[in-house]
């Protein structure tokens, strides 16, 4: 089986320097896939720049956590809009909160119902779902999502699903990341089931998760030489201005070390080397 790799770009509208990021990395480097998110401040602008990138693969981020505003007014999803209106920062406060029993799956339901509704009538053709800090694959709101993906039609999503051994470290803030990490890898691996029923399709391996936004170049090319055969995404978050994007949003995230990674031509050459198929969710 031959080593197909998606290197797909989250966040696509949350900021104009994510855009033009993306752009770049489309057109001058290794990406072939991005994720737009419908409450993102700069969802219009990255809606115009999507219809001139030709055949980028484009899915739907679902969004839950980062603070940004929902695409509902507050007042229709109380249970998960709170913090001045907008929705929670993190996936543990989110999943505290949801672990109370006080996020209610109809305010989630409805709010990715309208994210969906909104990116779609953009006209752009969509090729997968997956979400802002993976909360699509919460066991709670996993069923949610899938029953969106069979309801507008589509056909892939994202398991985020990183080997169990990748990237072990004993040091203690490495060490809980690493866990986080794995926790949630099991819990997309056992989600596999449901969309193969479902009839969607889904990348055999994942890498980026450990290295969220700190997936620069010798990490992508490390990971490169790791591939197996099957289908792998790299997830990336690339900026054009990481110091913009830290006084906006306060993440530490290292965007313009990733946008170096997407246009590096060392690893262009590996992969081309490696006989590698760089590849969409639409390809599947």
């Amino acid at each position: 089986m031959k080593k197909r790799l998606i290197v797909n770009a989250d966040d696509f509208g949350i900021h104009e320097t994510v855009n033009k990021a993306v752009y770049r990395g489309f057109e001058s480097g290794i990406l072939t896939s991005t994720s737009i998110m419908a409450g993102g401040r700069a969802f219009d602008d990255a809606v115009a720049m999507a219809k001139t990138m030709g055949d980028i693969g484009i899915g739907i981020h679902l969004t839950l956590v980062g603070g940004l505003e929902t695409v509902l007014p507050q007042a229709e999803v109380p249970s998960i809009t709170w913090d001045n209106g907008v929705l929670c920062n993190n996936y543990v406060d989110l999943i505290l909160r949801d672990l109370k029993g006080l996020i209610r799956a109809e305010d989630v339901y409805n709010e990715w119902d309208a994210q969906i509704r909104k990116i779609l009538d953009t006209g752009l053709s969509v090729t997968h779902i997956d979400g802002h800090q993976h909360m699509h694959m919460w066991n709670h709101f996993f069923p949610i999502a899938l029953s969106l993906a069979k309801k507008y039609k589509i056909h892939c999503m994202r398991v985020p699903d990183e080997s169990l051994t990748f990237g072990l470290s004993f040091r203690p803030k490495s060490l809980f990341r690493f866990s986080a990490k794995n926790a949630l890898s099991l819990m997309a691996r056992n989600h596999r089931d449901s969309l193969k029923k479902a009839g969607i399709k889904s990348n055999d391996h994942f890498f980026g998760m450990l290295y969220g936004g700190h997936f620069h170049e010798q990490r992508m090319y490390d990971a490169a030489g790791k591939l197996e055969a099957g289908v792998t995404e790299f997830m990336c978050h690339p900026a054009a201005n990481s110091q913009l994007m830290e006084s906006t949003f306060h993440w530490g995230y290292h965007g313009e070390d990733e946008l170096k990674a997407l246009l590096s031509l060392r690893l262009k050459n590996e992969l081309k080397e490696k006989d590698v198929e760089l590849i969409s969710y639409r390809d599947l």
